[in-house]
């Protein structure tokens, strides 16, 4: 995990040479201040060309990756719809697709084949739960999109745009660890009836800015807490864990805003008891499938500490329920199929 340098009398240093060429990381030095670095840096890094800035930070003011964090930032593994060539690989013809969104079965032989279907069987009470989250990632990534071009402020409609992509890419690498490939899961997001999506009750919330933010944090919590039953023993998992986390923090900052502002204060603190209320159906027990409890008892407190305005998260899970989701889900479903309808036939390869 990223970790904070303990070497307090190093700072780092970086320069740009030119007014068209890039801030760089030129090397560090030892200084008793801070003011003492800066000229350190100065005689050390610019004796010999004319910098145009020079920047100098204490190490320890600094987040710095780990050695274990490569995984996490591998782009290529980790968020392959990032890639250039990611349209050009998912191209096909759509009449190959299957009818139905389920996964196919293997059939039982070796005794390693046994093995999985034992495993898989221990997994079942929280199968149900994470293809349901899926659908609940799929939902929020779809609204998020259209809220990228909702702000005068770049930096957090490319934060939204983000978090929106990577919602997206989370519930269908959820799909691919529960045996769907490419096109059962396209079907399973985009040829399913309303009707059988199982999306949580905070989906018909996803709706103004407020509700939006609560949603987002809840669903973060989620995932996150359903994460950590997995993220010891699978890469991917806890690649999902640590981006919801970041998600999280993301919409416990929006939240902590909303609340303080006296312009929005009264209508997030309306919107936070609405949409708390109808979370406890998140990790709600599967009626086939028992949800241990303490996944909600984690939940709540996740919840209980973003800083809104009182949680009405109920204290005992709540079961979910086909068929939800209204006209939020109606409308994510309606222009994800008009716009696989309309591409060019070529698109489809």
């Amino acid at each position: 995990m990223p970790h904070v340098p303990t070497d307090t009398d190093v700072y780092e240093v970086f320069a740009q040479t030119g007014s068209g060429s890039p801030l760089n990381h030129v090397g560090s030095l030892v200084a008793p201040r801070r003011d003492a670095a800066w000229h350190l840096a100065k005689e050390t890094y610019g004796r010999r060309d004319d910098l145009s800035r020079l920047w100098v930070v204490r190490r320890t003011d600094l987040i710095v990756s780990s050695a274990g964090d490569r995984d996490l930032l591998a782009a290529k593994t980790r968020m392959p719809h990032r890639q250039p060539g990611f349209p050009t690989t998912r191209r096909r013809d759509r009449s190959a697709a299957p009818d139905t969104a389920a996964p196919q079965q293997r059939p039982e032989g070796s005794a390693s084949e046994r093995a999985d279907t034992v495993r898989e069987a221990a997994d079942s009470a929280l199968t149900g739960l994470w293809l349901a989250l899926a659908d609940d990632l799929f939902v929020l990534g779809n609204r998020l999109g259209a809220r990228i071009v909702d702000y005068i402020d770049l930096e957090e409609s490319l934060a939204v745009g983000s978090i929106g992509q990577e919602a997206l890419a989370h519930a269908e690498t959820v799909l691919a660890l529960h045996g769907f490939d490419e096109s059962a899961a396209d079907a399973h997001f985009f040829e399913r009836p309303q009707e059988q999506w199982q999306v949580s009750r905070v989906i018909g919330r996803l709706g103004d800015w407020p509700s939006t933010v609560v949603c987002g944090l809840v669903i973060a919590a989620a995932v996150t807490v359903l994460a950590e039953e997995r993220a010891a023993k699978d890469p991917a998992i806890a690649a999902i864990r640590d981006e919801q986390r970041v998600h999280l923090d993301h919409w416990r900052r929006w939240a902590r805003a909303l609340a303080a502002w006296p312009e929005t204060g009264e209508e997030f603190t309306q919107a936070y008891a609405e949409v708390t209320r109808c979370a406890g159906d998140l990790l709600g027990a599967d009626p086939h499938n028992a949800v241990p409890d303490a996944l909600h008892g984690r939940l709540a407190a996740l919840v209980g500490d973003s800083g809104g305005p009182g949680s009405r998260l109920p204290h005992l899970p709540v079961p979910r329920a086909a068929g939800m989701g209204g006209s939020v889900l109606a409308d994510c479903l309606t222009r994800g199929r008009l716009v696989r309808e309309h591409y060019a036939p070529e698109v489809f390869l």
